[in-house]
């Protein structure tokens, strides 16, 4: 169901369209009474009638009704609109950190004062048990007074109820994702921690801590790859900010920082020296997502701000299976390589890592060509995979 301006949604009234998410749309609206403008989110029209994404979405509202931090954009309440479930938040004056980097550049100071507040939010929600498990640029949004406020809870895991991934299928964005959660594993605390970590990385140095030609060649390389530290590529980079963040890129989840607030007490263990106020300027990668965003009006000299668009998702398999050694066999008359290439004919080339984790989960060809042909959107090319495994 799309809003137009001037329709009236119980009792507030439309504004102007801000974007959409992988999940949502988002609407800037005015409360009739109160005259309060705010931020309403709604499911989009094709996810409002899978019962996953509509339990996705009621899930998000619990979680940010449980939240109630000074850095963390707040839900203000929520309701039922002929059936359609909306949320109506915290309407945030500003541009996400992407958008402020890619504008201006970032000086070490302020680049230290956003990621310690956004690592004074996700302590507060981990206590709470919520981990975010998206957290990138684009869900980082910079307030007009310079107020970091973290948004898009919507794929957040809680201690409470069970995981809304399907078998099969990992949620977040592939250039701040974890190694564990590439893995298949169950995203923690220290998930966000490793997020933080790249983000960071990036508004410091203006790369990317883990880069690769292809999603397989990144996702191999988060699990392997360790990268260059950054006063190595940025000199004006502290050597213990360069540390703290080679710790939080650790590849194993116990030998990061055990909590926020460590990560955020390393960081002021050091005070940026006045001549560090140099930017950090480059492009950051194409990762969007959706938020409870006004773009205002542009500053003098600046370039217009953007409304924020959708998110990147990405699937791959951690569905753990029994190993099973009766049709070893099979793996003989159909290779690795063929069911990869197949595969990649509809998903590219994260198909590779997909068999191959398939593959180390079980030798029956059926099982590989069954859990792989879950990666496969559509229906009708999925049954053609299938088919081809037939054939």
């Amino acid at each position: 169901m799309a809003f137009e301006a001037g329709q009236r949604i119980g009792d507030y009234e439309v504004v102007a369209r801000l974007g959409a998410g992988g999940l949502g749309v988002v609407y800037e609206v005015q409360h009739l009474i109160s005259g309060r403008r705010e931020a309403m989110k709604i499911l989009l029209p094709d996810q409002s009638g899978t019962p996953e994404m509509v339990e996705r979405f009621r899930r998000e509202v619990q979680t940010l009704a449980a939240l109630n931090h000074v850095n963390i954009a707040q839900l203000h309440t929520a309701f039922y609109y002929e059936n359609q479930l909306a949320m109506v938040m915290e309407l945030v004056y500003g541009e996400t950190l992407r958008d402020l980097r890619a504008r201006a550049g970032i000086t070490l100071p302020h680049a230290l004062a956003y990621i310690s507040q956004v690592l004074d939010a996700l302590a507060y929600a981990h206590r709470l048990g919520v981990v975010h498990r998206d957290i990138k640029p684009s869900n980082i949004m910079i307030s007009d007074g310079g107020v970091v406020k973290l948004l898009d809870f919507g794929i957040a895991v809680t201690g409470v109820g069970s995981d809304l991934t399907r078998a099969g299928y990992l949620l977040g964005s592939l250039n701040y994702m974890s190694p564990e959660q590439i893995g298949g594993s169950k995203a923690g605390p220290r998930s966000d921690i490793y997020s933080v970590g790249v983000t960071l990385y990036e508004l410091l140095t203006g790369e990317l801590p883990i880069k690769g030609a292809n999603n397989y060649e990144i996702m191999m390389a988060h699990m392997n790859q360790v990268p260059v530290r950054p006063h190595e590529i940025a000199p004006m980079v502290p050597l213990v900010i360069s540390d703290a963040v080679m710790r939080a890129l650790a590849k194993d989840p116990a030998q990061r920082f055990a909590s926020a607030e460590d990560f955020h007490f390393a960081l002021r263990a050091t005070s940026a020296p006045a001549e560090s106020g140099a930017t950090f300027a480059a492009p950051l990668p194409t990762t969007h997502s959706s938020a409870s965003v006004r773009t205002p009006p542009p500053l003098p000299a600046a370039s217009p701000r953007q409304a924020v668009s959708p998110a990147q998702t990405i699937f791959t398999s951690h569905s753990p299976q029994p190993k099973s050694t009766a049709s070893s066999t099979g793996l003989q008359n159909l290779s690795l390589e063929d069911i990869s290439r197949r595969l990649a004919v509809y998903i590219g080339p994260v198909a590779k890592f997909v068999v191959k984790k398939l593959a180390a989960q079980s030798e029956d060809v059926d099982f590989i060509y069954r859990e792989a042909a879950k990666q496969i959107p559509s229906d009708t090319d999925r049954a053609a995979f299938l088919k081809a495994r037939r054939q």
